[in-house]
């Protein structure tokens, strides 16, 4: 329980740190306040090779750490060399296969307009 407590606070922590706001002395505090060795490890990985700590279980998995990182415009200085040992083929059909999960998906779900009528709400947009 410890260590999940431990990745919550990371992750709420990120937000702060990462944060380029620098209008008020709250703001100025949590953008520069001393974290964790966990979220600091976290963030110099994600810096160096764009990758990020993966577990099994957790609140905020991977996708979570990277919107966070890269809409905090934490970019990785450098890509994981591990890719250069897949093939272009191996990761076109990858790619193909995402987006036909994601076509597939799209196509099972109602419209906007047919969800919130289904939801008792009406559409406002034109």
């Amino acid at each position: 329980m410890d260590l999940e407590f431990e990745r919550v606070r990371d992750f709420l922590i990120l937000h702060y740190v990462a944060t380029t706001r620098d209008d008020s002395a709250f703001w100025n505090h949590v953008r520069t306040m001393p974290i964790p060795d966990s979220l600091a490890e976290k963030l110099d990985l994600f810096r160096k090779r764009g990758r990020t700590v993966r577990y099994d279980h957790g609140l905020f998995l991977p996708p979570s750490w990277i919107a966070v990182m890269l809409g905090q415009r934490i970019l990785p200085e450098q890509y994981d060399a591990r890719i250069e040992h897949i093939g272009e083929a191996d990761i076109a059909s990858y790619l193909s296969h995402i987006r036909t999960q994601i076509t597939d998906t799209v196509a099972k779900m109602d419209s906007h307009a047919d969800y919130l009528a289904a939801n008792g709400m009406t559409s406002t947009a034109a």
